[in-house]
């Protein structure tokens, strides 16, 4: 009966990798570099060159079916603005669903 009840080591040493694996996953998925972009007042970036405005909407999905409720239309704008070449933004709209701003390079 005693050998019954007893845990079986190699198994145990598995599960415990296997666990650790997920773990390290799991925290690398959720990790999201800092922008390069920098949020700035328009008086600041008088010397900068305009690049372009930029817009984005959150795709919220169906709301009478299921939304989604993601509100990554300001993390949007900072990506496009990064993926032009953009140092410096200055937000012309922000709203939980649409953003907008104006992208400027102001050197390095």
């Amino acid at each position: 009966m005693a050998e019954a009840n007893k845990v079986n080591r190699p198994n145990a040493k598995r599960i415990g990798w296997a666990l650790a694996a997920l773990m390290w996953a799991w925290t690398g998925c959720m990790f999201k570099a800092p922008y390069t972009v920098a949020v700035a007042e328009e008086n600041t970036v008088g010397h900068c060159a305009y690049i372009g405005t930029i817009s984005e909407n959150s795709d919220m999905g169906a709301i009478q079916i299921s939304p989604k409720l993601t509100y990554d239309a300001r993390d949007k704008v900072l990506e496009r603005a990064a993926m032009m070449g953009a140092t410096h933004v200055v937000w012309l709209a922000v709203h939980p669903f649409a953003c907008s701003a104006m992208a400027y390079y102001c050197g390095k």
